[in-house]
């Protein structure tokens, strides 16, 4: 017996072969020369000596093949990792002319479509304009060609659009979640809608959506309520201001005005006392506005000059008196007629010299703001030039909440005014124009030394671009630089007609819109009579000739 067994295991280990099989993913088919032997792992399959084939293969991926070669008594071990192979897929849809993702990734074209892919699942979907999408995983083998196709449905959806009036009312569906967005895909049928703007009536409707596109518009109107105002000392002039329809407006206010909802500025003034400036968002239910006014403590030709949160002085500011003058030209052109009688009714600071490029930097450089690539750096102390009047507003409210006192620039009635400084002729010095290099930086002879084709007043200011403040002489005010240097920029729009103009000094608004704004006082590159107190010019862009000139209330 013992001998059988010997034999036995003799035979076994030297006279027959085997292999061991296992794989990953494990699941495989073995065959060895074509017949399936098992799926892996396989730990022994027993096989004659000679040659044979081994065939390891799993669903996608692809077919490890290997030739063998076999005597007695070998035993062989294969693991084997299997690779990713590749199919085909063809894209098919009814109708023609679908998008196709696969995994999430947009193919380029639409049905028909095919694309090679790894062997493998994946999750297809297919969608059309007004038609459903439909989503399946599909899996292609190696080698495979796989045909897809779908059926895709009729989706009972339109698109819905809503113009607004004001553009910026919000949009929503009550009682639905979804999100409003122009040219939305929704389900036809009624939907409940809502617009809505902060200060306007709000509406409320139900939209019946059609297959389709579908537009539709609402108008929201104007929210307006109660304003009262109560001012100490009795009799102070108040001024409201607000936005309505895009419009600014400024009204004088009357007992129970009534003023939209929003965002709301109030005025009070009085002679002999500070101006206060109150701003209000007036709800539904009104407002009442209250002010105590305290009198002006400050002499008039003083000079104030405010400190800076962030460090430094304001420009310096002159006290100008009030009074009341001849504003306009009756010789002048048909912009500067008619004349009228314009009361300034207290007294307001002004800009001693135009604001200087060190001054405007100091904003820029604390708020970021964008300077022109165009302003000489290197020239601090000259006037600001290259700015828009967006840049000049922009810099007088920086000013004002840096030293919690208003600034602005000032309206042409006030601008005028000061460069009179109390006189009636064409010059605050008298009319004749050889006498301008005294006062200004003009368009004179040593402008003709560069710009020879150029008519040019018959004196010479030693300078041909604009130039540091003070260097010529002021009006009787203390102002420097009224004439020439750099065009000023007032608050006023265009240039409206002073047939329906204020005569209280504020802005004139009749006739005109906002697309351009005033300049005062003539340039550098100024002839005699754009140099004039009561020339007119406006201007939409900013330039090497404007610059800013800023009032202070008190």
């Amino acid at each position: 017996m013992l001998l059988v067994a010997a034999a036995f295991w003799a035979y076994q280990t030297f006279g027959t072969a085997t292999i061991a099989v296992t794989s990953e993913p494990a699941g495989a088919i073995v065959r060895v020369d074509g017949r399936q032997q098992g799926v892996t792992p396989l730990e022994r399959l027993e096989l004659d000596t000679g040659n044979h084939r081994l065939e390891v293969s799993h669903t996608h991926f692809k077919t490890y093949v290997e030739g063998l070669s076999l005597s007695r008594g070998d035993h062989l071990t294969r693991d084997i990792s299997l690779e990713v192979g590749e199919g085909t897929f063809e894209f098919l849809s009814n109708p023609r002319g679908a998008w196709v993702e696969v995994d999430g990734e947009r193919l380029a074209g639409a049905t028909p479509l095919t694309q090679a892919l790894k062997s493998g699942p994946h999750v297809i979907r297919m969608g059309r304009e007004e038609r459903h999408i439909v989503e399946e995983t599909h899996t292609v083998n190696d080698g495979e060609v796989k045909e897809v196709n779908f059926n895709l449905n009729i989706d009972p959806h339109g698109t819905l659009t809503i113009n607004t009036s004001p553009r910026s009312a919000k949009v929503e569906f009550i009682g639905e979640d979804r999100e409003y967005q122009p040219k939305m895909r929704i389900p036809i049928g009624e939907h409940a809608i809502r617009v809505s703007r902060r200060g306007y009536v709000p509406q409320e409707f139900r939209y019946n959506v059609l297959y389709g596109e579908n537009l539709h518009s609402v108008r929201l109107d104007r929210e307006y309520t109660n304003l009262n105002v109560v001012a100490a000392p009795s009799g102070a002039e108040l001024l409201v201001m607000f936005e309505d329809g895009g419009i600014a407006q400024r009204r004088s206010y009357q007992e129970n005005m009534r003023v939209p909802t929003g965002r709301v500025e109030v005025r009070a003034r009085a002679l002999g006392y500070r101006t206060q400036y109150k701003r209000v968002d007036v709800a539904g239910d009104g407002a009442t506005v209250r002010f105590n006014l305290t009198r002006v403590q400050t002499e008039i030709g003083s000079v104030i000059t405010d400190k800076l949160k962030v460090g430094g002085e304001g420009p310096e500011m002159v006290v100008v008196p009030p009074g009341d003058f001849q504003m306009g030209d009756p010789n002048g052109s048909l912009s500067d007629k008619p004349v009228r009688t314009v009361t300034i009714t207290q007294p307001f600071a002004m800009s001693k010299y135009e604001v200087s490029i060190e001054q405007y930097l100091k904003f820029a450089n604390a708020t970021g703001y964008q300077v022109s690539e165009k302003l000489a750096l290197d020239q601090p102390d000259h006037a600001v030039a290259f700015v828009t009047h967006k840049d000049a507003a922009e810099y007088a409210d920086w000013l004002s909440v840096q030293t919690e006192q208003k600034y602005r620039l000032p309206s042409e009635a006030e601008w005028e005014y000061a460069a009179r400084a109390g006189s009636t002729n064409d010059y605050f010095f008298g009319d004749d124009p050889t006498e301008l290099c005294k006062y200004g930086n003009v368009a004179d002879l040593a402008a003709r030394q560069r710009f020879r084709a150029w008519d040019v007043i018959d004196c010479d200011d030693g300078l041909v671009r604009p130039g540091p403040g003070g260097k010529y002489l002021p009006n009787p005010f203390g102002l420097h630089d009224i004439y020439g240097n750099v065009s000023e920029w007032v608050l006023d729009c265009g240039l409206p007609d002073y047939k329906d103009a204020p005569t209280d000094g504020s802005p004139a608004e009749h006739g005109t819109g906002c697309s351009s704004h005033g300049i005062r006082g003539g340039s550098w590159d100024s002839m005699a009579v754009e140099a004039k107190s009561a020339y007119r010019n406006s201007a939409s862009t900013a330039n090497d000739d404007r610059g800013i000139r800023l009032v202070r209330e008190l």
